[in-house]
């Protein structure tokens, strides 16, 4: 059965295995890359992981399927607008793509950003990612040319409001 949750306090680890399992899966489809992942210490894991477990600034969220961890997606508020959010780090594990896993993070995320003040959310796809592209087409996201996100130029910004 598929369930999702926001990550725990204390599951850096968790977290460092998924990640890098994303990066190492899809390298194309990140801003960062496996091997500066592994240059990150144990520390930069487990304050990011707790980081995205509390508050309201940012949330990590694992989907599971049974109890086995199988994707990934992470909201960051933006610095330079407070009630928008940059969603990153989704990954599903290729044998459970189209399965509705994404689709199930996304609505997590987009919940837990109408509970904490947020107006919209928006996505960097990096060049090339057309599968991403059309999940978030169909998602209901649409092209952004105003708001400058921390991925590369060649990417592409979407957005999509909350409510």
């Amino acid at each position: 059965m598929l369930s999702v949750r926001r990550i725990r306090q204390g599951e850096g680890e968790l977290y460092k295995k998924l990640r890098l399992k994303s990066l190492q899966d899809s390298p194309g489809a990140f801003g960062s890359t496996y091997k500066s992942a592994l240059t990150r210490s144990p520390e930069s894991w487990t304050e990011q992981a707790d980081g995205g477990s509390r508050g309201q600034k940012q949330a990590i969220f694992i989907a599971f399927m049974d109890d086995q961890p199988v994707g990934l997606a992470a909201l960051y508020r933006l610095d330079s607008a407070q009630d928008v959010g940059e969603l990153m780090q989704v990954w599903v594990s290729p044998e459970f793509r189209r399965r509705g896993v994404a689709v199930v993070l996304t609505d997590n995320i987009f919940s837990w950003a109408a509970n904490n003040k947020f107006r919209a959310v928006t996505a960097g796809i990096m060049a090339g990612n057309t599968e991403a592209m059309t999940f978030y087409q169909k998602y209901g996201f649409i092209p952004e040319s105003d708001i400058i996100l921390n991925c590369p130029g060649d990417a592409a910004v979407f957005i999509k409001d909350v409510r």
